[in-house]
């Protein structure tokens, strides 16, 4: 029930303001299926083709699936709590709490790379229990299955595996390392993820560049905490910590690799000085096994009351919050709400923000530039408009022209920003360039003439990328010959 109120709640707001930067480049990947891309494993581009062939391309249909994922993973820390032995009280407490958590209807708003982290994350987890109370072997080689997909979908659950053997030296879950079946799930989870694996070599791994070139953030630890225990629910947050002390203490410490694995993770994210919301997908499972020890620690009648109690202040306090993580107000009205607030989530990226957080920022402007694009594109001479390019320097932008364009008679765009460098210069030299997000000062240095397109300004896009449009006569470089140099995966 529980699971089926957070769906049909994210479907109704889920056509809400536009498509974000990143799902429109999403959209464009899944136009150029393969085995990699250079920020991403493919599952996400394959899923995210699925949609556009069976529902189509609207903002409701691209947000079907991220939905479905926030759906599934409060039915997974349910089944979770009820493993760790939890009655129907933790049960219900365990759903609640992965409900309103702000991150998970973020998550579940739009399409990302972080959308199937928490269900795939968490029945990681539900299956090690499940392992560890049955004995039973066999279960490894779904293990490796589970873990196998995630993998495909994101690489950051590389991490949480790190801190899994960690958790396993240090229990006595060590002696699985000398079991066929474990192995056997090993075995499975690399035959899943080798064809990636493959691609990222082949192409002298792009991934591992993107990473070097970008730099996030660095939070001082209490802020970095602070962070996290927004994004869970500042209240939710003690039932984290409950978790933690729960795989330590639960009967027989049969569980203690978990927590060992809980500490090490966040160590090893904060260290790694990862983004806020990518240390997230680790919280359900621990939500579940909070829920558990509420349960167990506080039984009688005068502390289940206090208990419930706390978790409907939690309800209240996502409620305030929840406008800024799915959007239920129109977009003016949010604005005015931002500005009050004080629990703003942190900001992990060193961007100009305009009067709306980049979460929603990122959501508006993308059919207006394109719209101007298309009418300066379509005012050329016929014989202009064939040898014309339209080049972006972002990918949102190009993904944007890619996905606005065609019904507005633009070619698809050309573009040298992570996967859209691999789709080349599609034949275009550079004899005439309609340029999107390039300084003035270089295109006056290295074209022969240089024409305002257009300056679109739209309210609440971020103004970094309300940048002018501008045409390129003849670029002093061919770009067929000279392509590899313009590269950048940052």
């Amino acid at each position: 029930m529980i699971a089926a109120v957070v769906f049909v709640f994210l479907m109704c707001f889920a056509g809400r303001y536009g498509f974000h930067a990143d799902e429109l480049y999403f959209l464009a990947c899944a136009q150029h299926p393969t085995w990699g891309y250079v920020d991403l494993p493919p599952l996400l581009p394959w899923l995210t083709w699925i949609v556009i062939h069976t529902l189509g391309t609207s903002l409701t249909a691209v947000h079907l699936y991220p939905a479905l994922a926030a759906a599934a993973t409060v039915l997974l820390v349910a089944r979770l709590a009820s493993e760790l032995g939890g009655q129907r009280r933790a049960v219900i407490t365990a759903a609640v709490l992965t409900a309103i958590a702000p991150v998970a209807l973020a998550f579940g708003h739009i399409l990302s790379t972080n959308a199937l982290d928490m269900p795939l994350w968490t029945a990681t987890v539900l299956l090690l229990v499940r392992i560890e109370k049955t004995s039973n072997p066999r279960l490894w080689l779904a293990f490796g299955t589970v873990v196998g997909l995630a993998l495909m979908h994101k690489y950051s659950l590389a991490f949480y595996l790190a801190a899994l053997v960690v958790g396993t030296l240090l229990s006595a879950w060590r002696r699985w390392f000398l079991n066929r079946w474990f192995w056997g799930g090993v075995a499975i989870a690399l035959a899943i993820t080798l064809p990636n694996i493959l691609w990222q070599a082949h192409r002298h791994f792009p991934f591992l560049e993107l990473q070097h070139n970008h730099h996030n953030v660095i939070l001082p630890p209490l802020q970095f905490v602070f962070a996290q225990a927004l994004l869970v629910n500042i209240l939710s947050s003690a039932f984290v910590i409950a978790g933690a002390v729960f795989f330590f203490t639960s009967p027989m410490k049969r569980f203690r690799a978990l927590g060992w694995a809980f500490i090490a993770y966040m160590l090893l994210m904060y260290t790694v000085h990862a983004k806020d919301y990518l240390v997230t997908p680790v919280y359900p499972a621990m939500l579940a096994a909070g829920a558990v020890a509420a349960e167990r620690w506080l039984a009688n009648t005068w502390s289940r009351r206090c208990v419930a109690a706390y978790v409907i202040a939690a309800c209240a306090l996502s409620a305030l919050m929840l406008p800024s993580f799915v959007p239920v107000l129109p977009i003016d009205a949010y604005a005015s709400y931002y500005q009050k607030m004080v629990l703003h989530r942190t900001e992990s990226e060193e961007n100009a923000h305009s009067a709306v957080p980049d979460y929603y920022s990122s959501c508006f402007g993308w059919k207006e530039r394109t719209e101007s694009v298309a009418r300066y594109y379509n005012a050329l001479p016929a014989e202009e408009r064939q040898k014309t390019a339209i080049f972006a320097n972002f990918y949102g932008q190009a993904g944007a022209i890619d996905h606005f364009g065609p019904a507005l008679g633009l070619p698809k765009a050309i573009c040298t920003h992570h996967s859209y460098w691999y789709w080349g210069s599609r034949g275009y030299t550079g004899e005439s360039v309609i340029v999107l997000d390039v300084d003035l000062e270089y295109l006056q240095r290295h074209c022969a003439s240089v024409t305002l397109v257009a300056d679109p300004k739209v309210q609440w896009a971020r103004p970094d990328w309300e940048r002018p449009i501008y045409h390129c006569r003849k670029f002093d470089r061919d770009l067929t010959k000279e392509w590899d140099a313009y590269r950048h995966f940052d």
